[in-house]
C-alpha cells in the first residue's frame, strides 16, 4: 500500500498524517528484495564502523526488529531510513527485508529521514543541516518552508543552514572520513572560515578530542593578536594544559590521564560526603511511605557500582615504583565509598 502527497509542501494533510503519527499509518510492510534497493540517502548519513558491527550482531541474533522505510522509484527503492540495517542485511547475505513502501517526491523523502530519526537522536546536527541546506539550494525552498515541513522552528532551520555554510569544506571532507567527529565541528564552525584550516591541522595532528577542540577554540576567539593566534596553533597541547592549570583540580606533576583520574576522584568524593549527608539528615526519618518507596531501590543500586570500584582499588594495593623495584603499599580502606551509603541506608530504613 503506496501513500501520496497530493501537493508539494502539504503540512495538512498526507504530511501531518505521516509526521504525527507515521507508526499508525495504514502501511502494511512488504518483502523487498534487497538487489532492489539503492543508497540514495547516504549523502545525508554518517554511519560509523562500530554502529554498522553492531547492527551486524544485532540482525545476526534477532533478526529483523523493524522494518526499513523506502521511496517507490520506476526501477527498485530509495532508503529514507535503515541504512544501517541493509548493509547489515548485505554483509549477512540475506536477500529480502521487511519494508514499509511510499510514494512521496524527493523533498518529502528528505523531510522524512528527519522525522524517523526524531525520537531516537540517531541524526547529528551536521546530518541534519546537510538535509536542510539541500531543501533550500536544490529544491528552491524558502526557510519558512523548510520549518513548516519539517515541522520545527525558524530558529532551529537557520542553525543547521549556519553550520552547513559557515562550515569550510575540508572540515566536512574530514567529518565525513570519520577522523573528526561532529562535535569537532560545532567547535570548529565558531571560528571564522579562514581560520578553520589551521585549528584543524592542529587537531589532526594533536589528535584533540571535541573538549580539547573547545578549548583552543575558546582560546583563539580571545587571542588578540596574529602572534598569538600563531602560537596557539603551533603550541595547543601546551594551551590545554595552561586552561586546565586553572582548574581547581589540577597537578601540574601530572598526566592528562592522571589529572582527568584527579578529577574522578575529587567528584565522587564530594557526591559521596553530599549523599551521606543527606541519608543521615533528620529530614530522612520524616520521609512519607511513598517516598521511601520512590527513593530507596535506586539508593541500593549504588552499591553494585560502588562493590566494582572497592575491587579496583584492590587490585591497585600494590603497584612497583619505577627506579628501585620496590612494592609500594596503598592503604585502601575496604568499604570507603559504600559504608557511607549502607549507614544512610540503613538510617533510613530503620525510619521506614
Amino acid at each position: 500500500m503506496f501513500v501520496c502527497c497530493k501537493s508539494r509542501y502539504d503540512c495538512t494533510g498526507w504530511y501531518a498524517v505521516l509526521i504525527l503519527g507515521a507508526n499508525r499509518a495504514k502501511v502494511d510492510p512488504i518483502l523487498v528484495n534487497t538487489e532492489k534497493i539503492m543508497e540514495w540517502s547516504n549523502e545525508y548519513r554518517l554511519i560509523s564502523p562500530e554502529a554498522l558491527r553492531a547492527m551486524v550482531v544485532s540482525m545476526q541474533s534477532t533478526g529483523q526488529l523493524q522494518p526499513v522505510i523506502l521511496q517507490k522509484q520506476e526501477d527498485g527503492y530509495n532508503i529514507i531510513d535503515g541504512i544501517k540495517r541493509y548493509r547489515a542485511a548485505l554483509e549477512l547475505g540475506l536477500e529480502a527485508l521487511q519494508a514499509m513502501v511510499f510514494e512521496v517526491d524527493t523533498a518529502m523523502a528528505k523531510a522524512m529521514i528527519i522525522h524517523y530519526n526524531r525520537y531516537n537522536s540517531s541524526l547529528s546536527m551536521y546530518e541534519q543541516g546537510l538535509i536542510v541546506t539541500s531543501l533550500v539550494r536544490d529544491h528552491l525552498m524558502s526557510q519558512k518552508e523548510v520549518s513548516r515541513l519539517l515541522r520545527q522552528s525558524h530558529t532551529w532551520v537557520c542553525r543547521r543552514l549556519s553550520m552547513i555554510e559557515r562550515l569550510l569544506p575540508q572540515v566536512q571532507d574530514e567529518i565525513r572520513m570519520g577522523s573528526i567527529s561532529v562535535s569537532h565541528g560545532r567547535e570548529l564552525v565558531k571560528l571564522p572560515r579562514g581560520n578553520q584550516g589551521q585549528a584543524l591541522a592542529a587537531v589532526l595532528k594533536e589528535g584533540l578530542s571535541s573538549r580539547e577542540c573547545a578549548m583552543v577554540v575558546d582560546k583563539l576567539l580571545k587571542s588578540r593578536n596574529i602572534q598569538d593566534t600563531q602560537y596557539i596553533y603551533g603550541h595547543s597541547r601546551e594551551v590545554i594544559r595552561q586552561v586546565l592549570q586553572k582548574d581547581k583540580y589540577y597537578d601540574s606533576r601530572l598526566s592528562d590521564h592522571g589529572n582527568q583520574l584527579l578529577k574522578s576522584r575529587e567528584l565522587l568524593r564530594l557526591q559521596v560526603n553530599i549523599i551521606s549527608s543527606v541519608l543521615q539528615s533528620v529530614q530522612t526519618a520524616k520521609l512519607s511511605d511513598e517516598e521511601n518507596d520512590i527513593l530507596l531501590p535506586g539508593l541500593k543500586e549504588l552499591l553494585a557500582p560502588m562493590n566494582r570500584l572497592i575491587e579496583i582499588l584492590k587490585k591497585l594495593k600494590h603497584y612497583e615504583r619505577p627506579g628501585n623495584g620496590k612494592q609500594l603499599d596503598i592503604p585502601v580502606q575496604p568499604g570507603l565509598v559504600d559504608q557511607a551509603l549502607i549507614s544512610g541506608i540503613s538510617y533510613q530504613s530503620q525510619a521506614y
